[in-house]
């Protein structure tokens, strides 16, 4: 901008605020009126859209494969996942049916649920899925303890099982039947411990012997179909919170025996947008205070405070009665809008009324110094809120609508602080006589000025460390782990990150719609020939093979066991089970007189056991020890009866929940694709990605949503940041009509952009899905410091002075506004909204210093070769 272009827009805002300040409480009403009226509209229209897979353009393909795989099987889409451990299969299996149970009780929370394994459909058909080499080796374990479990069933009693014990010690016939006699004796003791503490050892017993007692916790899963609620911010806050509930009061959520965590696509983001709700209300309350803590120490008026902070809480008011205007909801990114805007809009009114202070203190009133300052400033401040907003708007046009959402909101917020600047903040200090002003608060800051006195030397260092930074920046990189930017402490998150690790459920599994069944499973195939495929799954999985041959042998085994055939005997008194425990420790002598070994050792435990059971012996522990050893036996025989009469499985056998996730309304199926690498790699997620699409293009899922959102965000951050430097780099020079003076501001950038992406590189702290808005943003914000300055210095400051002037203080007092709004972002326990605060504070503090650094002493040297005599830059 040629200087007669600056003189008429500055003289413009100084006729401006001159008549603002005349008519103060007419504007200030005026003003009033409208906040109300935005404050209104906002709090009535401003909704929440916080469904993630809207932050991109719905036109993009793989949100149109998402869209579609959803319509298809709704059922599918936005599930919770319950990973449940418990000491034995038989317990993991119950627990995941009865909560299944539960769950199906309660349709105003939950669609459906289903549990992979458990249930009465797999209870009845549980063996036809054993692979047929596994079932012969259990048949030969069942033939070998038909004895021992036929004389059980005839006696089914304490009586009955110590004499079965016992007659295998006095023949010397251990370890019959494939299970560990060593094994049983330890569990009648741990039995006989419990109760002698009243308390039972339900199924555990039965699954030692029969040899199903799972080497550490065994893992069930309960896939959960909620009911969401997408008006609300935290969407699933109903269906995640009475989940919690139950199983809190299950008892499942702390240290006992059976432990379940929830985690899954609607977990995670409930537990998120808790989160960022929460943290991003708590950042904006403290950026205020920061930022008006700071205005304290840089204005040091009461009077210039109040104003600042009045216009900048008007303008807020109004941006968001514009968002619901023009938008009419926040999303999971916009919602951070209100701490950039208080961050970015302050600068403004710091210029503005530092300048007007250095005036007042060079004698001059009121309404002269503020004409005079807007006169000064005005013109730059509004150069500054104009590539602030591009910074905001270059999002616009792109893909990434989460962060398009936020760049409209937050970039007309700009321009709104800029007319809240020229109207409230006039209008405010014209109330009375004008503020009075303590001496001395200019000059209570100062800046060194060893940059200008030094300038080659700054420079060259300068030169040397953006060489230096060119060698790190193309290391930086884009973290596409969406999971990497939420709260690593979340129960949710840690659970997801552990399944990653691999099972039988991966949370990160491709999903493919076929035509059919029938082409769903002529595609798996093809599918698990691939290198990064473990394996894959349709519906025709869950129909088990072999059946013919298992049948069989389900019959052979019921056709031996014979259990149909025993007749019980009469149950015994406590005198009988007592007996047969003293006569089972009777036998125990033997084996504790032998050598030293496990044997001996677990023999004299169970003796010293049952030497104190029976000294004291009644009814009560009599029949808690029942419970834990003949019941859980008798348990497990009934299960194994019920589950040899299977009739073998077809496709419409299968439970209807399995059909609705497998099957669409219309006959099309999903073929479920497992990685074969841990997926906690990028590389692997990359290879699982690329491989399957490769085949099959239209193939979704959260691996292929993360990989391909990343690469439409890496586009949308090269369309963004190009649209940004040539809208900035235009701007300033058709305005200023001076190449030299459009580089001069923008050279500090660049190095500032260098440095960061260097120091990012060496503190580990890459581009992710929430900070990546920062790059342009840093663009926009980042040359209004050397906007400010050059103009400053084209007014014909002298060289030397300008690190003493108002402007290079308001230079400084401004960006550190910016970096404690964004500072109190970084202690976010959300990964994202602190990566977005660090970024940003990192980037403004490196800009500041190269700011108040590097150009200061790259004007110097200009300004030596461009002097006149009166030592005046042209």
């Amino acid at each position: 901008m040629a200087i007669s272009e600056e003189s008429v827009l500055g003289s413009g805002l100084a006729r401006w605020v001159a008549w603002v300040g005349d008519h103060a409480r007419a504007a200030l009403a005026f003003v009033l009126l409208l906040t109300v009226l935005a404050g209104g509209i906002a709090a009535s229209h401003l909704g929440v859209n916080s469904e993630t897979d809207d932050l991109f353009d719905a036109h993009l393909s793989f949100r149109q494969d998402r869209a579609q795989l959803d319509a298809a099987l709704p059922a599918r889409d936005d599930n919770l996942l319950v990973v449940i451990d418990a000491p034995t299969a038989l317990a993991a299996g119950d627990a995941a049916a009865s909560l299944v149970e539960q769950l199906e009780a309660e349709p105003d929370r939950f669609s459906s649920a289903f549990a992979p394994g458990a249930g009465p459909f797999f209870e009845r058909n549980g063996l036809l899925y054993l692979e047929l080499e596994d079932l012969e080796a259990m048949a030969d374990d069942l033939a070998a303890a038909q004895p021992f479990l036929a004389d059980l069933w005839r006696d089914p009693s304490l009586r009955g099982l110590f004499r079965q014990l016992t007659r295998a010690i006095d023949e010397g016939v251990f370890d019959r039947g494939g299970f560990d006699f060593d094994r049983v004796l330890s569990g009648i003791t741990a039995a006989i411990v419990d109760a002698e503490r009243r308390e039972a050892r339900p199924r555990a017993f039965g699954e030692l012997v029969l040899g199903d007692d799972d080497e550490g916790p065994v893992r069930r899963f309960v896939i959960v179909d909620p009911k969401p609620d997408y008006s609300d911010f935290v969407p699933g806050r109903a269906s995640v919170g009475r989940l919690q509930e139950i199983l809190a009061e299950r008892g499942w959520d702390g240290e006992a025996a059976v432990r379940a965590r929830m985690t899954g696509d609607l977990a995670l983001k409930t537990e998120e947008m808790g989160l960022v709700k929460a943290q991003a209300a708590g950042a904006g309350a403290a950026s205020f205070l920061l930022v008006g803590l700071i205005l304290w120490r840089a204005q040091r008026s009461n009077r210039l405070i109040v104003a600042t902070l009045l216009s900048l809480l008007v303008g807020l008011v109004w941006t968001a009665g514009f968002a619901a205007v023009s938008i009419g909801h926040l999303n999971i990114i916009s919602v951070s809008f209100a701490v950039l805007f208080i961050g970015l809009g302050v600068d403004f009114g710091i210029h503005l009324t530092l300048r007007y202070r250095e005036l007042r203190e060079g004698d001059q009133d009121h309404r002269s110094a503020l004409s005079e300052a807007a006169a000064g400033v005005g013109s730059s401040i509004v150069l500054c809120a104009i590539t602030t907003a591009v910074g905001f708007y270059s999002f616009v046009p792109t893909d990434f609508l989460g962060v398009a959402e936020l760049g409209i909101i937050s970039g007309t917020g700009m321009l709104l602080s800029l007319v809240c600047t020229f109207v409230v903040l006039p209008a405010w200090l014209g109330l009375g006589r004008g503020p009075r002003l303590p001496g001395t608060g200019l000059q209570s800051l100062r800046l060194p000025a060893w940059p200008t006195r030094f300038p080659r030397v700054v420079v060259g260092v300068a030169f040397l460390l953006a060489a230096g930074a060119m060698t790190l920046v193309p290391r930086l990189h884009f973290d596409a782990n969406s999971l990497r930017v939420r709260d690593p402490n979340a129960t949710s998150v840690k659970t997801f990150f552990e399944l990653l690790d691999g099972g039988d459920i991966h949370p990160w599994s491709i999903e493919v719609l076929a035509a059919d069944l029938a082409a769903a499973d002529a595609l798996a195939l093809q599918l698990e020939a691939l290198p990064s495929v473990e394996r894959t799954s349709t519906l025709s999985s869950y129909v088990p093979s072999q059946q013919e041959e298992k049948l069989g042998l389900l019959a052979d085994i019921e056709l031996f066991l014979g259990f149909s055939e025993l007749d019980p005997e009469s149950p015994p008194d406590l005198a009988a089970n007592e007996a047969a425990l003293r006569g089972l420790r009777e036998a125990l002598a033997v084996l504790e007189r032998g050598e030293a070994s496990t044997r001996q050792r677990v023999a004299a435990e169970l003796g010293a056991a049952i030497d104190r059971f029976v000294t004291d012996l009644d009814g009560g522990a009599v029949g808690i020890l029942h419970e834990s050893l003949v019941q859980s036996l008798l348990d497990r025989i009934l299960r194994l009866e019920l589950a040899l009469g299977s009739q073998g499985v077809e496709r419409a056998d299968l439970p209807p929940v399995l059909h609705r996730r497998m099957i669409s309304a219309d006959g099309r199926a999903v073929v479920e694709v497992y990685p074969e690498k841990n997926l906690n790699e990028d590389a692997a997620v990359a290879e699982f990605v690329g491989q399957v699409r490769g085949v099959v293009p239209g193939a979704t899922g959260s691996s292929v949503f993360m990989v391909e959102a990343a690469e439409a965000i890496k586009r949308a951050l090269r369309q963004a940041l190009t649209t940004a430097a040539i809208a900035v780099t235009v701007m300033l020079l058709v305005l200023w009509r001076s190449p030299r003076d459009a580089l001069l501001a923008l050279a500090p950038l660049a190095l500032a952009a260098l440095l960061t992406g260097a120091v990012c590189v060496l503190v580990q702290l890459p581009i992710n899905f929430a900070n990546v808005i920062v790059v342009p943003l840093l663009l926009g914000i980042g040359v209004d410091s050397g906007i400010h300055l050059v103009h400053r210095f084209r007014a014909g400051l002298p060289t030397d002075g300008i690190l003493g002037t108002s402007t290079s203080r308001a230079v400084f007092w401004s960006a550190l506004t910016t970096i404690a709004s964004f500072g109190s972002l970084s202690l976010a326990n959300h990964r994202g909204l602190a990566s977005l605060g660090q970024l940003l504070t990192l980037g403004v503090t490196i800009t500041l210093a190269c700011n108040l650094i590097f150009l200061p002493a790259l004007l110097t040297l200009v300004s030596r070769k461009s002097t006149s005599g009166d030592g005046v830059y042209n």
